[in-house]
This record gives structure tokens, sequence and C-alpha cells, in this order.
């Protein structure tokens, strides 16, 4: 009858040793991807489990099997998150944020918070004395750095300052914006440049579309109470969406060229979720703003 296999971790990953009854052994990684092992020595497991000093030779094996694992491990962080994007910025509060901050920085996201709705940090420092803290300029990505700035509302006049932040695509930083009226919730398009839709012209269409565009913007301009909690299934989704496009930012996935033009909307007295197209477009002239003038 064969022996039955013994498993162990290997310390410091997520990586299990796996060796079987007749002394074959392989290694299984955190994406579950088996690899072989070469000659492993009889007392590995014993070794990595401390249940003994273990012998010269086991010590030494798994010394190296830890050393070559944690390096494949450091490049699939790297995959998952690359370094040159770490850096995010959250504004914005509530449960959703918190949630979603949370997971960014288990993914590797280096996050940065600011509750009452402004980022208080610059890219290369502390923000300049002229540049309030919340302005674009206290927020841009330095150069060769790429910056993501996540925002949230509970309300539609949370979403009143996001104007601000209009040029930030211009500068290296990418815009994302999520929002929820009432247990509804949509997030915008993500912005990389200024040809992508801005939150303004986000809006523009969604009232265009609208059976109701009176009653819609009315309702928006009145619903200034802090509604209660989404239901569990809406924050969810809400949560996963806005993930997803900020893993398809972080990675440069080709998905990315479709969440620049995609408004996603989630209903939930129907539970359904659709994608709506939106294109950015060059805003009309408005006389009167010449220089000089």
């Amino acid at each position: 009858m064969t022996e039955t296999s013994r498993l162990a971790r290997i310390p410091g990953t997520g990586t299990d040793v796996l060796i079987d009854g007749d002394g074959t052994g392989s290694v299984r990684t955190p994406a579950g991807r088996f690899l072989r092992l070469q000659s492993p020595p009889s007392g590995l497991i014993d070794t990595l489990t401390g249940a003994t000093g273990g012998e010269e030779a086991s010590s030494a094996y798994a010394d190296r099997l830890t050393e070559v694992m944690a390096a494949r491990e450091r490049g699939d962080a790297e995959r998952r998150w690359p370094a040159g994007r770490r850096d995010v910025v959250l504004l914005g509060g509530g449960p959703v944020l918190d949630v979603l901050a949370e997971v960014l920085g288990e993914l590797g996201a280096g996050i940065t918070r600011n509750r009452g709705g402004t980022a208080d940090a610059a890219a290369d420092g502390p923000a300049p004395s002229a540049a309030a803290p919340g302005s674009e300029a206290a927020i841009e990505a330095g150069p060769g750095r790429r910056r993501l700035v996540v925002a949230f509302a509970e309300t539609p006049a949370e979403r009143a300052d996001w104007a601000a932040f209009g040029s930030l695509p211009e500068h290296g930083t990418a815009w994302l914006g999520g929002y929820r009226e009432g247990d509804n919730c949509f997030v915008d398009p993500i912005r990389l440049s200024a040809d992508d839709p801005t939150a303004d012209q986000v809006q523009k269409r969604r009232l265009a579309a609208s059976p109701v565009p009176r009653e819609l913007a009315a309702w928006q301009r009145s619903a200034t109470r802090a509604p209660p909690a989404l239901p569990a299934a809406a924050r969810t989704l809400l949560i996963g969406r806005m993930l997803t496009v900020a893993l398809a930012w972080a990675q440069e996935t080709d998905e990315l060229t479709r969440f620049r033009t995609s408004l996603w909307k989630y209903v939930s007295a129907s539970a359904t979720a659709t994608e709506h197209t939106v294109l950015g477009y060059p805003e009309p002239h408005a006389p009167g703003c010449e220089a000089g003038a």
C-alpha cells in the first residue's frame, strides 16, 4: 500500500511542499501551479516543519527552495500590482472606500486616504504652499510616475467638487469615480487623458438619455441627506466593479480601453447591472473666458 503523502508550508511563503510516499516531491504555488522537485532529501518535511533539527542536506535544500519560491512570489506580486503604479489616492469616506482600501492594500497598492473628500499628499513630498490640500496640484503624479485617484460619493452633492480634479489625467494621474443615488450604484468611465469623458459629461449623458431629465436633475439637487447603508449585494458588486477597473489600470490590460468609455450601473430593486457607452467630447467655447477678458 502506498504511504500517505506529507505536506508542509515553506515558511514565509504561500507555497506548499508535497512529498509522496515513494519519495518524489513537488511544490504547489499560491497560483495553484505544481512544480516537480529534483531529488528532495528525505528529511525535507521535518526541516520545514521544525520537527527535528534537520540534517545539513535537508536544511540547505530547504533554504534554497525558500529563496527560489520567495523570488517567484515577488514576481507574482509585481505582476499583480506593478511597483510603478502603486500610488493610489482614495477620496471620500464610508464603508465602500473602507473595504476598497483594505482590498487594494492586500493586492499591493500603496493607499493615501482623506475621508473628507480631498487628498493632502503631494506626489513628491509635501504639497507646494500655493496648492491647497485637495487641489489638483496637491495630487498630481510626479515625473515618470503613475497615480490613480479613486473617488466615491454617497450623495449627488458630494460629486460637486469633482470638477476641480478634471485636468488630473493631463498630468499622469488617472481618475476613477464611483457613486450612489439611493440604492442605485454607478461607476463612471476611468479617465486616462483629456479626451476621456469627465464626470460632468457623464451627468449630461445621463440626463440626455433619461425619459424624465427634469425630475432626475431635481432629485439629484434635493438628495443631500446621507442615505441608509447600501444593500449587501449592491455594495459587493459596486466594490467589485471599482476593483476590476483599478486592476485593469494597474496591470494595463486590454479591457482598460473599454472601461474608458463604459458607465456601469447597478439597480438594486431589480438586481440588474448594465453598461452604457459614454464618449468624451471637446467642451464648447465659453464666451468671455479669453485671456484678459
